[in-house]
């Protein structure tokens, strides 16, 4: 196995190295969504230190939509008070005195009189919380998972490192999305799975696995965008993105079910990897085909199941582009394969097919590493003991075939032994005794004569 993963090293460095991205990285036009060229405006963190609903109760306004006009928020930036200006969809998700935001600072900005407010409201601070959830699913990790979840979220951060220094930059420098995407999936895989798992055969197993379901996924979704027509920009980030010198919207598309089924293509490989070396460890003697057929049963519970999760997470996160598109006088079929929503479509499917393809292929590459013998001793963590679950099997079918040998060698040196004692006995005129003594069977007269 460390001949095949070798070449897999030698393509992923090769390519981090063709594709890395140039130090001057290339910009959006205008500099982004948040960032502003405008005569004196900038971005600011702005907090409410009032909100005055008073002449909204003298109107008769009560819907904080319509109430836009007469409530009245004063917000503080570094130490400067000013009048903010709040959008309505932002009125009505409740703006409180202490809410922390993001706001376009117009106190300096010719434009002043115009706009006819110091602070603009662009977005909330999310900082706090998100971080906080962060750091409450670490703990939750550890708790559950120990040291085992420590390497995996050590992973994951190096995953994320891999998608923020060489992905993005390497895809806005221009280089080609969809071979940028597998380099860095390859990158991902080959040190996340080794440190969440352990480094041993059945880690390398479940790599080739995940690999090959990355190419599999990646040649059919760009078949897939190609004859669905699918680069096309449908969302303002789409819009700006296409604005963008050399960037592929279609590229960009497979680029992102990559991604997507990344996770997704790991978490069946490594699974169905250890069912062939657990069925292995408790029935040593299945040929390779039985072997496969009962490890492919355990694939098709987790084939049904993934795919589940799948459709769910992406109609979860279409699902306000589907309350909207459903509420026009459309058929459902319509809707699923308009715009935006196709694209969704044809995510989902084409990663549900690649994880699909990948859970046999994996479940054929344990099959054939286990029956090959090709199985070093348990893996070994940082700490030099045994990592937890990673290749116990070997060990199990080791210890048994030490202890068949120990057995047969002992059942053939009390053999040799026995007649050599007989041989001993027979010189100084004692009765002989051999092993068909010992085990109360008569000699028989061929045996009598060969003795004579």
């Amino acid at each position: 196995m460390i001949v095949c993963l070798i070449p897999l090293v030698l393509l992923t460095v090769g390519g981090l190295f063709l594709l890395w991205p140039d130090a001057a990285q290339q910009e959006l036009p205008g500099g982004g969504p948040t960032t502003n060229s405008a005569e004196g405006v900038a971005n600011a963190e702005a907090r409410v230190i009032a909100v005055d609903a008073s002449n909204c109760e003298s109107s008769g306004e009560a819907d904080p939509m319509l109430a836009v006009d007469c409530m009245t928020f004063t917000a503080e930036v570094e130490g400067q008070e000013g009048n903010l200006y709040v959008t309505p969809d932002a009125i009505k998700s409740g703006i409180t005195v202490g809410d922390t935001l993001k706001v376009l600072d117009f106190t300096d900005s010719p434009d002043r009189a115009a706009i006819g407010s110091d602070y603009v409201f662009i977005d909330y601070d999310r900082n706090v919380p998100i971080l906080g959830l962060a750091i409450f699913y670490g703990l939750i990790v550890l708790l559950v998972a120990g040291f085992r979840g420590l390497r995996a979220l050590a992973g994951l951060g190096f995953a994320g490192v891999v998608l923020i220094v060489f992905m993005l930059p390497a895809i806005l420098d221009s280089k080609p999305p969809i071979l940028v995407a597998m380099v860095a999936a390859s990158a991902i895989m080959l040190i996340a799975l080794y440190l969440a798992h352990g480094v041993s055969t059945r880690t390398t197993t479940a790599l080739f696995g995940t690999v090959l379901g990355i190419i599999i996924t990646g040649v059919l979704g760009f078949w897939m965008t190609s004859w669905a027509n699918l680069g096309v920009a449908y969302t303002e980030d789409a819009f700006l993105l296409a604005d963008t010198a050399d960037v592929s919207m279609a590229d960009l598309i497979v680029c992102a079910i990559l991604v997507t089924g990344l996770g997704v293509l790991n978490d069946v490989t490594i699974t169905q990897a250890s069912a062939v070396w657990e069925l292995a460890t408790v029935a040593p003697d299945l040929k390779a085909g039985q072997l496969f057929a009962r490890a492919m049963r355990i694939g098709r519970d987790h084939i049904a199941s993934t795919v589940y999760t799948i459709t769910f997470a992406y109609v979860g996160s279409a699902l306000l582009t589907l309350i909207i598109v459903s509420a026009y006088d459309q058929s459902f079929f319509e809707t699923l394969t308009r715009g935006e929503m196709s694209v969704e479509v044809v995510s989902i499917l084409v990663c549900s097919i690649g994880l699909v393809i990948a859970i046999p292929v994996t479940t054929g590459l344990g099959v054939l590493v286990v029956r090959s013998g090709l199985r070093p001793g348990p893996a070994r963590d940082s700490r030099g003991g045994a990592a937890v679950g990673d290749d116990q099997a070997d060990e199990g079918v080791a210890t048994v075939k030490r202890e068949s040998a120990s057995s047969r060698a002992a059942t053939t040196r009390p053999t040799s032994g026995v007649l050599e004692n007989t041989a001993v006995s027979a010189r100084n005129g004692v009765p002989m005794t051999t092993e068909a003594d010992h085990t109360d069977q008569p000699l028989t007269r061929r045996e009598l004569r060969r003795r004579d």
